[in-house]
């Protein structure tokens, strides 16, 4: 380089392309994976608020729900299908069983489930 003109050679410009080419062939499928963990945590979140939901509806006292059922609901693209059972346990103790199924980030197929005991007078 000539010490009285201003900028860079060819080579010092090529080498810095070169590095930046290297930084940007790892970052981009570390990013693309943490992009996929992430749309498979906020599915299993949607889950769980699922889950819950489905299990207070089954378990109060107002709505009437039958003993087994089946029902799907879409969020932002996603199926998720809800079924339920109750049956009664004991003189005063209704079982409910509540689950969830969806297919994840990743096409693999996911499960949660909830289990609980009623006291009915």
């Amino acid at each position: 380089m000539i010490r009285d003109k201003q900028g860079f050679t060819l080579v010092e410009t090529m080498t810095a392309l070169m590095v930046f080419g290297m930084l940007l062939s790892v970052a981009l499928p570390v990013l693309s994976e943490l992009k996929m963990h992430h749309e498979s945590h906020v599915r299993r979140t949607q889950a769980s608020h699922l889950l819950e939901a489905e299990m207070e509806r089954i378990q109060s006292p107002t709505v009437s729900v039958p003993s087994q059922g089946e029902r799907k609901k879409t969020i932002e693209g996603t199926v998720y299908k809800l079924r339920w059972r109750k049956k009664r346990v004991e003189s005063h103790l209704t079982g409910s069983y509540v689950e969830v199924l969806w297919v994840d980030a990743v096409e693999k197929e996911r499960k949660q489930s909830l289990k609980s005991l009623t006291y009915t007078p």
